[in-house]
Parts: structure tokens; sequence; C-alpha cells
């Protein structure tokens, strides 16, 4: 989004001041040209009373942009659809109460510049189908869900890519995209399953990248999709995903056809974000929120969600059990100041994949902050519950009273906000589960405050704790570590500092340490930080950091040497579904997958349109392309 896009933005000036030219003598021309000029001049009323409805909702929390809002600059870069759906069904919802769609849609065109009609190209985006009769074959070399492995390792244990041929990978094929907010890509045997922020679920060849199966799912899906068997499935196979809307969905892996949706949750704020794990005749759904946002709307009753779990049963999608990792049922305790109740405890969100211990019959998940001022344990903490009832065998809060909501700042706080407003110290990434060698087992979690723990998996105790950042409310451990037999390799997205880091398993010790370089521009539309916010992933002795400023970079997990570095942003590509000159973009949130000869990432996680068209792409490597 950046300046470029900043300057150009249509707003309804834009529309309006276009100097008139001469009228055609052409009738049919003449009439063309009329049709347009009444259109300019209906956008330029549209875009006046969106300004208008900005300026009194959305400008104090955008211009400038605070906390985990977006700027001015990058909302202009979304598709107008984008916009409409956050305000209608999305996470601003709650900002455009009492607004109509024709308010809703006059936003759009005043932030986008763009009709509100002005839609993704889905028809677009699926060109390139397989052959007739091509079919899912789960044979081979996987990264299946956000992990290989149920611990969450990010270990690839299927790749032919290594230290010796790993500076030789190019981009074999593309596929582009035209919403960001996406999945990581799941790679099962000869397929590579997607997601995206346009609602579409994509089922691609591993080789080719032609398109087996799209679904269009009942909202925004930015999970990553887990596949597993499953009975009731023609093929016996199914691939597994949510969306923004909080339903689960489960799809015939071979074909895309439904097989069966369960909302998890009743909440209106409720979302689907970390990928579901499955383990036996259950997958484990993790339950998020974007209730964070509400802190100035009055008659809110702020606040009622909670994280939780879900345990489905996998043929029939009803669910076994579900947990809320704040137990408390959310009670009246005061009003705010314009006299509407407000409720807590509330929070908790698990933005991440759960963690699966067969051992000990548990999961592991970790929490998000608190929304309210009253007093609970299990926000900020890392959680143990069990496999078959969802009792919470035991909690660890690391950091107390993080009571925190976007849009309270001390110079203007809105009317819901904690007093005082906290850190924002979430837990955005897994936690890991590993063995020691010739010793007991080990729990693993980073947190947005820069620290990282070091657990007992029996009780949640220390072992060890290691600062690395200093930690924000888009600082810290975002998205996700990685491990080895040796080392947890660990991210940190703090601006002034972004570093990956090893640290010694035993202790937490530091082994070695990069500090991403001060990107020389920005090469792509949106906020230009260069911080290792998304997860690492290691392959054969070699840990992959992927950047905020859009490069990959891998390393030798013993030394820290860097042996690659591939700017996915600075380059265009000929995509294999029609988009030509398609752009990289920054990554966050997911990581590099691995299967065998193969690696694969998703560029461009801000979802921009851009003047040039969408920056997302997802790349499929392979050493010299082939």
């Amino acid at each position: 989004m950046a300046a470029a896009v900043a300057g150009a933005l249509m707003t309804h000036q834009a529309f309006g001041q276009a100097p008139p030219a001469p009228a055609p003598a052409d009738p049919a021309i003449r009439d063309a040209f009329a049709a347009r000029t009444l259109q300019r001049a209906a956008m330029a009323k549209m875009a006046a009373h969106g300004e208008e409805i900005f300026g009194q909702r959305c400008k104090s929390c955008h211009m400038p942009a605070v906390e985990h809002a977006p700027s001015r600059a990058e909302l202009a870069a979304q598709f107008p659809n984008v916009i409409i759906d956050a305000l209608k069904t999305g996470k601003m919802q709650p900002m455009a109460a009492g607004l109509s769609s024709d308010d809703i849609d006059a936003v759009a065109v005043f932030v986008t510049g763009q009709a509100p009609d002005a839609k993704f190209d889905l028809a677009g985006e699926a060109k390139n189908s397989c052959p007739a009769g091509a079919k899912f074959n789960p044979a081979g070399p996987s990264w299946n869900g956000w992990s290989p492995d149920k611990q969450n390792s990010r270990v690839a244990t299927s790749t032919t890519i290594t230290a010796a041929n790993v500076a030789k990978l190019k981009v074999k094929w593309a596929f582009a995209y035209q919403g960001g907010r996406y999945g990581q890509p799941s790679v099962v045997g000869n397929r590579v399953f997607a997601t995206s922020s346009s609602g579409q679920v994509y089922a691609l060849d591993k080789q080719t990248g032609c398109v087996a199966w799209a679904y269009k799912a009942r909202g925004s899906v930015r999970v990553t999709v887990s596949v597993g068997k499953n009975p009731k499935a023609a093929s016996g196979w199914a691939a597994y995903f949510g969306d923004m809307g909080r339903n689960q969905v489960a799809v015939d892996a071979n074909s895309g056809k439904e097989l069966w949706v369960t909302n998890i949750d009743s909440g209106g704020r409720g979302i689907l974000t970390g990928a579901p794990s499955l383990w036996g005749d259950t997958l484990y759904v993790p339950l998020s929120s974007f209730e964070e946002g509400v802190a100035g709307l009055a008659a809110y009753e702020c606040c009622k969600q909670r994280g939780a779990v879900a345990a489905l049963d996998i043929a029939t999608g009803k669910i076994k059990w579900k947990s809320y990792a704040i137990p408390t049922t959310p009670a009246p305790f005061k009003k705010n100041a314009a006299g509407t109740q407000m409720y807590g405890p509330a929070g908790a969100a698990i933005w991440s994949s759960p963690t699966i211990d067969p051992k000990r019959g548990v999961l592991y998940v970790a929490t998000g902050d608190s929304y309210t001022d009253v007093p609970e344990d299990n926000s900020d903490a890392v959680e143990a519950m069990d496999l078959k009832t969802g009792k919470i065998k035991w909690s660890h809060q690391m950091t107390e009273l993080d009571h925190f909501l976007v849009g309270c700042p001390p110079q203007r706080p809105g009317v819901n906000c904690p007093t005082p407003n906290g850190p924002d110290f979430d837990f955005g990434s897994s936690p890991i589960l590993k063995h020691l060698k010739g010793r007991k087992d080990i729990l693993l979690a980073g947190q947005k405050s820069g620290q990282v723990y070091g657990l007992n998996p029996d009780d949640g105790s220390f072992i060890w704790q290691t600062r690395i950042g200093k930690g924000s409310a888009l600082g810290g451990v975002e998205w996700g570590m990685a491990a080895d037999d040796d080392n947890l390799y660990v991210g940190v997205a703090d601006r002034g500092m972004p570093t990956l880091s090893a640290l010694r398993l035993t202790d937490g010790a530091l082994i070695w340490r990069h500090r991403a370089p001060e990107p020389a521009k920005c090469s792509f539309e949106g906020r230009c930080g260069n911080g290792y916010s998304g997860p690492s992933s290691i392959a054969n002795g070699v840990v992959y950091g992927v950047n905020q400023d859009g490069h990959v970079r891998a390393f030798k997990a013993k030394t820290g040497e860097m042996i690659w570095d591939y700017d996915t942003a600075g380059r265009t590509y000929e995509t294999v579904n029609g988009v030509r000159r398609q752009r990289g973009g920054n990554l966050d949130s997911n990581g590099i997958a691995f299967a065998g000869g193969m690696a694969f990432l998703m560029a461009g996680f801000n979802g921009a349109s851009g003047s040039s068209g969408p920056d997302n792409v997802l790349l499929a490597f392979s050493v010299d392309g082939k």
C-alpha cells in the first residue's frame, strides 16, 4: 500500500474534479461517455458519504493506525468486498452497527476508490484445471497441516532439499491469489491444499499447479488445511479447514465435495485461525476471537467471547466436547460510561494449532490476552486439556493482568477500555513438545513479550525461561517456532531488533543469532517491516526463516551461517492460472513447507490489490526449477 498507492488514492475529489472532455460526435460513443460521466458522479457521491462515515467511525483507529489496525493506505489497497465483508460479517461488524448496506458500500468506495462490485475474480483464479480423471493419491512425501508431526516441531521428514542444493532452488510454478490472509500450504501426496481470504479453498497438482478442485467457503479462510482418512468420503480421505464465521468444514480430498459443516460457536465475535489437529477419529479445532476491536462501541456489552477447543467426530462433524480456555462464564461486573452493562472474564483466544501428546493423553494450547478488568488466570497462558474430555489438567499463566482492547491509546481511550490497557502479550504460536536425549520431555512456548519458555509437560512448571526480544503488541514471538533434537529456532518481530535465534533445548542458552538486515526499500505495498514474524521450518539440518520484508532465508542449524536468501517480493511471476507479472509480497503468519524435492510458500499476506493487480502468490520451488 505505501506511498505509491496513497498518492494515487481515488477519493471523492478524484472522482469529481476531472476536467470534462469534449463530447464525442458519434452517438453511441457519446451515450457511453454520458453513462461513464453519470457513473463517476454517482461514485463521487458515494465516496463523499463514505468519507463522512469513515471520519465518524474509523478514522481514530486508522489515521494514524493504532495497535493491530491497518493504516489508511493499507485499507486503500484492499478489494472492496474485503472492506464490505469485514463491516457486515467480519471483525469490523461492531463498528458498522446501525449502518445500511448502502452506507457500508459507500465506505468501501471511499476507502478503495473502486466500485463496490469490484470483487475477486474467482473464476479467473481457478483457471488451468487439471486433466479429467486426475485423482488424489495420498502416498508420497508430505507436509500435512501446520507441522508434519502432531507435536508441532515443524521439521520436514520427507524432503531431498538439503544444505548442498538449497542455493539451487528456483520457482517451478506459481499460482496467483486475489486474497491474502491465507493459510500455510499443506502438501499430501500429489496435492497441495491452499486457502485464501477470498473464501476459495484449492487442491492443486503438486508438480504442475493445475486446479484439481475449488471449494467456495461460507467466509474467508485463513486456516491451514489438515488432511486425513474419513469413512464418509468416497475417496476415503478428507480435507479439514475452518472459516472466519466459525464453520468447520470437511470435504472429500479427491473431489472437494462437502461432507459436513459444523459451526463450533454461537458467539458473534469468534473466528477460526489455527489449523485443526487430527488424532484418531477426532478433529481438535481451536477457537479464536476478534472481540479485541470493540473499545469505542458505547452500546456494546463488552465482553463475552472466550477462546476454546472443540473436539469433533471426523465422520459426522458432531461436537464430542468443547472446553473453554477460561472456564468461568462471563457475568455482569459493571457498566461503562454510557450505561451499557459490561461482562467478564473474557478473552484467551486460541490463535494456533493444538499440540497433541498421546503419551499423556492431553493436548496443549497457548492463549491470548484478556479483554476486561475481571481477574482470571487463563489468559496469556499455556494449558493442557484432556484429549477425551477437554478438562483442563493444568494452566500456567505467564503475564498477569494483560487486559487489552485495540483502540485504547492513553490520549483517546475508548469507552470499554480496561484500566490500564495491557501490553497485549498474547501467545500466537503453537507449543512444541520435544523429547530431550536421555532426559524427560520438554514443552516449548514463545510469547509476544519476547520471552521463551521451557516447561515440564506434566504440570506446566518452568524448566527454563529466556528473553530474546523486547516484545510488543506486534513484536516478540508472533506466529511460531521450530525445534530439532538440539535447538529451538525462534523468530522475533521486534521493530529495531528483528532476529532469528537458536536456543539450546536443555537450558534455553543462546547458540546463535541472526539479525535481519534493514530493507533497502519497500519492494511490496504494505508495512515495510523486517521482523521474523512467521514460523521457522527445518529440513535436513537447515533452518528457514520467513521475514516481513518478503525474504525467505536459509541457515545452517548448527552454526547459523546463512546459505540462501530469496526475495519473493522483489520480482514478478508468470502464473499457471494466467495472471501475468504477478508480484510477491510480505511473509507473515505462515512458513515454508517441504515435501520430496519441492518447497511451497505463500507470499503477500497483506492481501493488497495494488495498482497492478493482487500481490498474493503461491510459489512452488524445486532444485533448478525442475
